[in-house]
């Protein structure tokens, strides 16, 4: 039914992609492999199907990082993301389950845990954009160190 428009879905979705890269390489042109893990975040986080595959790539990858996580001390949400990473992980399988062998439950069970294993995913990958911008802050302003940051 929508196969004449396939080449216009990818376009607009390799536009999507497109719209990210281009600001996190910009803002992060002093730590360039902020931005490389930023985009694999992204990646992760826009996959069709949520897979473990490509959200462990993308968190092993952000280890690389890690200076920017002794520096700055503000992953605020980090520990209610990671225990919702653990939620879906023990409720995607059943839900998956329940769907497609069951057959007590339906799609929208599945959809909505693929829906809160990125919202985890989103959460994690703005706190570590938060540090990385953070220890740039606190790199050009040593003044600032360790004082909290007040948008006025």
């Amino acid at each position: 039914m929508f196969d004449p428009f396939r080449s216009f879905f990818l376009g607009v979705f390799w536009l999507h992609m497109l719209s990210y890269s281009v600001p996190f390489c910009l803002r992060m042109r002093k730590q360039p492999l902020a931005a490389v893990v930023s985009m694999l975040g992204i990646t992760a986080i826009f996959q069709p199907y949520a897979n473990v595959g490509e959200a462990g790539a993308w968190l092993s990858c952000l280890t690389l990082l890690s200076h920017t996580f002794e520096v700055s001390s503000t992953h605020r949400y980090t520990f209610p993301a990671v225990a919702v990473l653990l939620y879906t992980s023990l409720l995607g399988p059943a839900f998956h389950h329940l769907w497609l062998y069951a057959g007590s439950g339906n799609a929208n069970f599945f959809y909505a845990i693929t829906l809160v294993w990125n919202l985890a995913l989103l959460i994690i990958l703005t706190d570590a954009v938060y540090s990385v911008l953070r220890d740039e802050w606190e790199a050009e302003r040593p003044e600032g160190k360790g004082k909290e940051v007040r948008q006025i």
